[in-house]
């Protein structure tokens, strides 16, 4: 059943983080300047982690498998989330020093083009 759970999500994540990796590749320059926008809006840093955390805790609920697949995939993509939302609420200033730096926005759109591209041979493959 969690593997039904793991495609499901799998089918919904992967076109969504190749849309966003597409973006944030050929778009960076907006990506920084949404970014610039966010670190001057600490209350949007905080929503944004809390939801990074509730979509994480949702997909960890649905599908956590350990085992050494495509599925990991998803449950990684789940944890990710969940770090990521917790240093939103606790340490901002950490994460936003992380991912603003020059260039990093570019070079960070190959990795959600790639998981998605991954999860995304799984979901319909």
């Amino acid at each position: 059943m969690e593997l039904q759970h793991a495609v499901w999500l799998a089918s919904i994540f992967g076109p969504f983080l190749v849309i966003m990796g597409l973006w944030m590749l050929f778009y960076h320059e907006n990506m920084n300047k949404i970014m610039a926008s966010i670190k001057g809006c600490s209350g949007c840093f905080y929503v944004l982690g809390i939801i990074n955390l509730l979509i994480g805790l949702t997909i960890i609920s649905r599908c956590n498998i350990w085992e050494w697949n495509a599925a990991v995939l998803v449950t990684l993509l789940g944890w990710f989330l969940i770090v990521r939302g917790v240093f939103s609420l606790f340490i901002p200033q950490v994460l936003m020093k992380w991912t603003m730096g020059k260039g990093v926005i570019k070079g960070i759109g190959l990795l959600p083009l790639i998981w998605g591209a991954l999860m995304s041979w799984f979901a319909f493959s």
